[in-house]
């Protein structure tokens, strides 16, 4: 192919392990700056020497189509890559990992079929992903050797201190007349990630860049450029510490940039992932910014975002005047068709939108639900009683679906991993050890708190703040759990093999069955579902203490305590729960100088209470976080499926019941936590929420608008399909965390 001539120069060499000594930092004083003031005329620039533009970002998932916009595919991606790199005198085209998988096309074909794309497509290099290896390493390694390209990852090296079998650690480019090095940087919590041989090394990200820039610098680069796939905060500290790193473009965040930033004279380009955004950035000798495009693929029922108003660099194509590549439509058709001959027809059907997104990280979703319910009868394979069922978030890679047929290959998405479903044996105290574990705390400026998973049989509530978590009115199957008592546990193999709690469990189990297959074969055979909301995780934030009961007028007001961390409550948010979940919608709210009045049907509310036995009822409400009080340094809430921070405020369910016509706080009827109340056990929140109302927590059709996507920040973006495609970009974070099957 002729239409970026170059030639490769490749080298590599090793390093002795050592640990990561990278450190946090804020930015220096061009970070952030205007691009105006940072990046010269790029036609002066331009004639006064070479150039090299580098179009980067695949990050693909082992898909040639984005999971629910068919429009939106590798075929029409790489046209738009084709135009921008002829429309450039010396260019190169740059991947950062994560193309194999996780995808069903991944799932069936273990990769080889993106081999053979990113072989038609001429890729020049690609930095590894951690899904490169989730069918292992001798898949990987398969894989790595039939490229026709170089897979670099520098700071990864095998038990011997060798670069891992079949990749390089750096390499050198030829683009007109300068000498490009490259090399590769992955996660270095790799062995929690995915399928890594755990005798395998890891360099901290500064030590094995500096080495790669030291290295290619004294093979003759001019240009040093990282293809990253770390996460977007770590950039910050590359951009800080390592000396003659001229770039660093994509990440393991997937991330959009409306523009590249400059951080300590590095440039940092991130343009998303799949196939929404083709980005490139130019660079001349001195490895300065010279020029920058976007071009952003838009389906015909989606918009162009403000960005392509607001910047000149950034342009948008429909889809349908997009010419798809011949070559590739006939690849798609080769590994696809027979996917979509037996995985896109209806399997069952569904009353309720599907939520496959990434809010499985942040909100319980009525998709969770039915995911792990259909999980828990994998007892039934095997006369064991499963207890409680639980998917991590990063497993859930799917789109939002709406309410109706459900095919196949769209749950097959959702649940694109080779993970199988396996049973172990949990204490009650181990249970909850778990459950706590699994919660992700503020701060993170780009996911905000999190549970991270998806559970059945099991509610409880969760608390995430200043770096420590706690749960409480943990009920397994509606009664509290006892931590004496044994408990039987379905997860997915990679979840109990890397976990510090269940990894050291008794597996009673082993079911053989992977995830996606198993969980649709179940779906099918139940035939219509209407999964919803049901109060499995509840977020709270402060725990205001307990309310008070007074009645009047066939209305019953509880008067709790007002947030100290608040300044507004938000009215249509609150309701009661109790043990089984069940729940009752607020008729109204009202604002005292210290306390919230939250007024329910008294007989609504009584029918409630007195449906169990010690219901352990509490009220639950959203409320403005006072930004002060918090002191994160950044705007709150983050939009991790919430536009608020909880409240929790336990009443006195005996007290409920007793109420007469026109009591009050002063005859007795006062809550305080007891009495069937249900005293907190270790104290936390509502994941199930909407940010909407409260009579709609429940109402899984009302997730689409409700939930935000974790992981965005306040720009946060639209998702476009499974395995994080958005149309709208991302603000970049300053959180170093992986996230796991990210």
């Amino acid at each position: 192919m002729a239409k970026h001539s170059r030639e490769k120069n490749c080298s590599s060499s090793v390093s002795d392990s050592s640990v990561d000594r990278s450190r946090r930092r804020f930015l220096g004083a061009t970070a952030g700056a205007s691009l105006a003031a940072l990046v010269p005329a790029s036609a002066s620039v331009a004639a006064s020497g070479e150039t090299v533009t580098i179009v980067h970002d695949t990050h693909f998932h082992g898909r040639f189509r984005n999971a629910q916009e068919y429009d939106l595919n590798i075929a029409r991606y790489y046209t738009v890559v084709e135009d921008v790199l002829d429309d450039t005198e010396n260019s190169l085209f740059l991947g950062n990992g994560d193309d194999i998988a996780p995808s069903m096309l991944g799932l069936e074909y273990e990769g080889e079929h993106m081999i053979e794309a990113l072989n038609y497509m001429d890729v020049d290099a690609v930095g590894v992903g951690n899904h490169e290896y989730d069918f292992g390493a001798d898949v990987a390694t398969t894989r790595f050797e039939e490229s026709g390209f170089p897979w670099l990852v520098a700071n990864l090296l095998d038990d011997t201190g060798a670069p891992v079998p079949g990749t390089e650690r750096w390499t050198t480019l030829e683009a007109g007349g300068l000498t490009v090095g490259v090399f590769g940087l992955v996660s270095t919590n790799f062995h929690s990630l995915t399928d890594y041989p755990a005798e395998w090394q890891v360099l901290g990200y500064v030590e094995g860049a500096q080495e790669a820039v030291d290295a290619l610098r004294a093979d003759g680069a001019d240009v040093v450029v990282c293809a990253s796939h770390v996460s977007t905060g770590v950039h910050d500290t590359l951009a800080a510490e390592v000396d003659g790193l001229d770039a660093i473009v994509g990440s393991h965040s997937g991330i959009a940039y409306d523009e590249p930033e400059i951080v300590d004279g590095t440039v940092v380009s991130e343009f998303g992932d799949e196939f929404a955004h083709v980005g490139s950035i130019t660079l001349d000798a001195d490895g300065d910014l010279v020029d920058w495009r976007r071009v952003d693929l838009i389906p015909e029922n989606w918009s162009p975002t403000d960005a392509v108003d607001e910047y000149e660099q950034i342009t948008a194509r429909e889809t349908a005047d997009i010419e798809e590549d011949p070559t590739l439509v006939d690849l798609t058709e080769k590994w696809q068709g027979e996917l979509d001959e037996r995985l896109g027809q209806p399997f069952f059907e569904s009353e309720t939108d599907l939520n496959g997104t990434f809010d499985n990280y942040a909100v319980e979703t009525g998709f969770g639900n039915l995911i792990t319910d259909a999980m828990a009868t994998i007892g039934d394979t095997a006369d064991v009683e499963v207890d409680v069922a639980v998917q991590n978030g990063g497993g859930i890679r799917g789109g939002y679906y709406e309410a109706g047929p459900i095919t196949g290959a769209q749950v097959m998405e959702t649940l694109p991993f080779p993970n199988e479903i396996e049973v172990v044996e949990l204490t009650g105290q181990q249970l909850v050890d778990y459950l706590e574990g699994a919660i992700r705390p503020h701060p993170s400026e780009d996911y905000g708190t999190q549970p991270a998973i998806q559970v059945s049989g099991v509610s409880y509530e969760w608390w995430g703040h200043d770096d420590e978590t706690w749960i409480d009115n943990v009920f397994v199957g509606g009664e509290p759990v006892d931590p004496e008592e044994t408990y039987y546990m379905a997860n997915n193999d990679y979840v109990v093999g890397n976990d510090d709690i269940l990894s050291q469990a008794e597996t009673v189990l082993e079911s053989g069955q992977f995830q996606g297959p198993y969980v649709l074969d179940v779906l099918e055979e139940w035939g219509t579902v209407a999964p919803e909301r049901e109060n499995r995780m509840i977020r709270v934030d402060e725990d205001v203490g307990a309310g008070s009961v007074a009645r009047e007028d066939g209305k019953i007001t509880i008067t709790a305590p007002f947030p100290e961390s608040g300044t507004a409550v938000v009215e249509d948010s609150f309701r009661a729960v109790i043990r089984t979940g069940d729940d009752l919608a607020v008729e109204s709210v009202a604002e005292g100088d210290d306390t919230v009045e939250v007024v329910f049907d008294a007989e609504a509310l009584c029918e409630l209470v007195s449906s169990v036995e010690n219901p352990v009822l509490r009220v639950f409400g959203g409320y403005d976080p006072d930004e002060e009080y918090w002191g994160y340094g950044f705007e709150l809430p983050t939009s991790s499926g919430y536009d608020y921070f909880k409240l929790k405020s336990s009443v006195d369910a005996a007290a409920v019941l007793e109420s007469g016509e026109g009591a009050d706080d002063d005859d007795g009827q006062n809550g305080d936590g007891g009495d069937g109340d249900g005293e907190d056990q270790n104290g936390d929140q509502d994941d199930g929420e909407n940010q909407d109302g409260d009579d709609e927590d429940t109402d899984v059709s009302s997730e689409k608008e409700e939930d935000g996507m974790p992981g965005f920040g306040p720009l946060a973006a639209l998702a476009g399909g499974a395995g994080g495609t958005y149309l709208y970009s991302r603000v970049r974070g300053a959180d170093d965390e992986e996230s796991d099957r990210a």
